[in-house]
């Protein structure tokens, strides 16, 4: 009897050490498992402290996008007030007195219409911007880069000395 009583301890002694053997391998891939999973979150941390470094520069860029709003608002406010200046009509000139028969100076010149010397501007600027615009494209080929400058500033003097004159209402220089 004692043959038999043993021979199920036997078995099961078989089937634990079978089963104990089974397991060092499952535990390896186990282990190699946990491994993995550890160096991801070790990834996804440094991922998150790079994004908390970068938090205070984007904050820095919403508070310039909040200034760049503001600015953008007062410049409204202001071209909307301009605008609302330029459709009102202009205040009464007061009167001056007619020159002297034979005076020279600011009061001998007749006061030009504001609406010719907006059509003057407009044709010096069309002017300019033509002759700048031939200096750019005919000429540049052909000439040096301190010639072509030179050009420029000399098309600017003409320029501006013709804009004075319309401004001032005397006759265009030549």
């Amino acid at each position: 009897m004692s043959g038999t009583s043993s021979l199920p301890i036997l078995l099961c002694l078989a089937v634990l050490v079978s089963c104990g053997g089974g397991d060092e391998p499952s535990q390896g891939r186990d282990q190699a498992r946990l491994e993995a999973i550890d160096r991801r979150l070790g990834t996804l941390e440094q991922r998150l402290a790079t994004i908390e470094k970068e938090l205070p520069a984007g904050e820095r860029l919403r508070n310039d996008l909040h200034a760049l709003e503001q600015r953008v608002g007062s410049v409204e406010t202001k071209a909307t007030q301009a605008l609302e200046t330029a459709k009102a009509p202009p205040p009464p000139r007061a009167v001056a007195a007619p020159p002297a028969a034979g005076a020279t100076g600011p009061l001998a010149r007749a006061p030009v219409d504001p609406a010719e010397r907006r059509a003057q501007l407009n044709t010096l600027m069309t002017e300019y911007r033509r002759r700048l615009s031939a200096l750019s494209t005919r000429e540049a080929a052909q000439m040096s880069p301190a010639e072509r400058m030179a050009a420029r500033r000399e098309l600017s003097a003409w320029f501006r000395a013709h804009r004075r004159a319309i401004l001032a209402g005397h006759p265009l220089p030549d």
